[in-house]
């Protein structure tokens, strides 16, 4: 499979999860969902992203525009500079350990919390690779179940004092998702990624396990 054809199948996959987000937020009632344009709380903060992902994102930063492209780098870099001596992996290669501990994960991405994803575009909120952002930003602010099983809660701002038979009911199922993991892995590894692996938004820009990004 040629890479614009794997860019194509992950891309279609990702625009799935904007379908099942969109139906899930069809089963809130009024005021219960806070989501708009220009909130922008959720990208505050790293989170992991799988090879798959990445990939995608990878070929969305090469088609940016030279300065955009040259901002996220700048904000990348220092942002993997200044937490690289808690980067529960290797910071150069920008791979997260696959081995790490819970508590090393927790650490790390408590000293991320705060930070703004490299991505974002301040202060208007937009995302400069919406189309192609991971699928945590794509299903965020409603919860997240597996079928019947609440994995995460909504956004604060969301759902305010709801029981979990509501957050459930207005959950995003994540099981429809992964079952085409298989087939998204097999497309990741033809081009000579492990899609077991996984990095952040910043160290995707960034880390030698990629290849060189125009402007970094």
């Amino acid at each position: 499979m040629s890479l614009d054809k794997t860019l194509e199948r992950l891309s279609f996959s990702f625009t799935r999860a904007d379908g099942l987000w969109a139906d899930a937020s069809a089963r809130t009632r009024p005021g219960e969902l806070a989501c708009r344009p220009g909130c922008f709380g959720c990208c505050l903060g790293l989170f992991e992203i799988s090879a798959p992902e990445a990939l995608l994102v990878r070929a969305a930063l090469e088609r940016l525009d030279a300065p955009e492209r040259e901002e996220i780098v700048s904000r990348s870099r220092r942002i993997v500079a200044e937490t690289a001596g808690s980067f529960p992996g290797d910071p150069v290669a920008g791979i997260l350990d696959p081995d790490r501990t819970e508590e090393a994960d927790d650490r790390y991405f408590e000293v991320v919390a705060d930070r703004a994803c490299p991505m974002l575009e301040l202060p208007t909120g937009r995302c400069r690779i919406y189309e192609a952002r991971p699928l945590t930003c794509r299903t965020y602010g409603l919860a997240w179940r597996r079928q019947e099983e609440l994995v995460h809660p909504p956004c604060t701002l969301n759902l305010v004092g709801a029981p979990a038979e509501r957050q459930l009911a207005t959950g995003v199922d994540l099981a429809v998702l992964e079952r085409e993991d298989e087939a998204l892995s097999s497309a990741t590894r033809q081009h000579g990624i492990d899609p077991t692996l996984e990095t952040t938004l910043a160290h995707v820009v960034l880390g030698t396990a990629f290849a060189p990004l125009a402007g970094s």
